[in-house]
């Protein structure tokens, strides 16, 4: 399949940038990354960016896999970034390790590395790190966290060296379809640019654009906060952790200080359009209360920190938690890459390889089936779009089933 004479991007996020890269890295020309503000202004920069390969599906595990061979490279070959590869912990109570224990030998073929540890070895392999009786963890050898005020840069710098144009402060209004094909994009001030491949990376923003051209997808988008300590008189002796047990996640920060949130608080949905801008966004009243009560367990650390600052950002969930990546069939010339859920910083080495692999080679190096934007091509979007839905309620329905089934009518 010949080369693209030119790929627009849409989105100047992690996504977006990672997509820019492996086109370039691929020789694709005329690589054009737009976005409405500046590089990662939007919910690439307030990542919480904890990586981890144990996921629900073999599929997705073997996807988050080529995600740190990405990360891996990435450390070697950007100027001024470092993959921090401490290690990623899920913390369990005894019954949620029962569950996650019946996805560990699928795990495993999938090609994760990891060590199932009791508290015992938890706080002694670790020493800033408690656990409560009964608690046990999954340590994951090949994840950990990223930076995003140091990746962000460094991606964008090397991308520019590949010779990928950036343009800023640039709103897209809309797709161009021509003939039912997309053939392009329409900035606003009425500039058209014409392009043999258009992509879509902007996360939460993404039915602001869909729905003009009849494509809704069915997720939706909600608030989420992150606070960061002040640093603490040594690098905190800990990896980075998804505490299950207690709703909550934190890591290290390169300034030796601690990366809190919590996943259990019922969160504002927002529904953007191309003129929302993060900057709206506060956290809610009670949410570092909620946060400190729930980590204070877990971090002795926590009893002398002073917060320094939060960051406010979306997470945006499709019903089936699984993010959309890929060619749209009812647009052709139309690829995603958006929805996230709260792992978009895992995500989106992998979704940027696998999209540069359908631009140009029409054909991929691994499955991208479970995210297939067409897997909804059927489904009621409609339906579930005007529904009152909260966000507790999508958790819950996806804990009890552990994967939503799409339905067809």
């Amino acid at each position: 399949m010949a080369k693209p004479n030119n790929v627009v991007i849409v989105g100047a996020g992690i996504a977006g940038l990672s997509t820019a890269f492996h086109l370039a890295d691929k020789g694709a020309k005329g690589v054009t990354l737009i976005d409405k503000g500046r590089v990662g202004s939007g919910s690439s920069s307030r990542s919480g960016a904890v990586n981890t390969m144990m996921m629900a599906t073999e599929r997705a595990t073997r996807a988050r896999g080529v995600s740190f061979d990405i990360f891996e490279r990435f450390d070697r070959i950007l100027d001024d970034y470092e993959f921090h590869q401490v290690g990623c912990m899920a913390i369990y109570d005894a019954e949620q390790m029962a569950t996650a224990a019946q996805l560990f030998d699928m795990q495993r073929q999938a090609g994760a590395r990891f060590e199932v540890l009791d508290g015992a070895e938890i706080e002694s392999r670790f020493p800033d790190l408690r656990v409560r009786e009964g608690d046990g963890g999954v340590l994951d050898l090949r994840g950990g966290w990223n930076a995003p005020a140091r990746y962000i840069p460094a991606l964008t710098a090397k991308i520019r060296e590949m010779g990928v144009a950036i343009r800023e402060d640039s709103p897209v209004e809309e797709f161009l379809v021509d003939d039912g094909r997309v053939a392009g994009v329409r900035l606003r001030g009425g500039e058209e640019l014409r392009t043999d491949a258009t992509v879509c990376t902007v996360h939460a923003w993404a039915n602001s654009l869909l729905s003009r051209v009849g494509q809704p997808l069915p997720a939706r988008n909600f608030v989420h906060e992150r606070f960061v300590t002040k640093p603490f008189d040594h690098p905190p002796r800990l990896p980075a952790v998804n505490c299950n047990a207690a709703s909550t996640y934190f890591r290290p920060t390169e300034s030796n200080g601690l990366l809190i949130g919590a996943s259990n608080m019922e969160c504002v949905q927002v529904v953007p359009d191309v003129d929302f801008d993060l900057s709206e966004l506060t956290p809610p009243p009670n949410s570092l209360e909620l946060i400190l009560g729930a980590v204070g367990d877990y971090i002795p650390l926590m009893q002398n920190a002073t917060i320094d600052y939060h960051r406010v950002g979306l997470v945006s969930y499709p019903i089936d938690f699984m993010p959309n990546i890929g060619p749209v069939a009812a647009l052709p010339g139309l690829f995603l890459g958006t929805n996230f859920c709260s792992g978009g910083f895992g995500h989106h080495p992998m979704a940027g390889k696998l999209i540069a692999e359908y631009i140009v080679d029409g054909q991929t190096s691994f499955d991208g089936a479970d995210f297939d934007p067409d897997r909804f091509a059927d489904f009621d979007t409609e339906e579930f779009l005007n529904r009152d839905v909260s966000h507790s309620e999508m958790v819950d329905a996806h804990a009890a089933t552990g994967k939503v089934v799409i339905r067809k009518h």
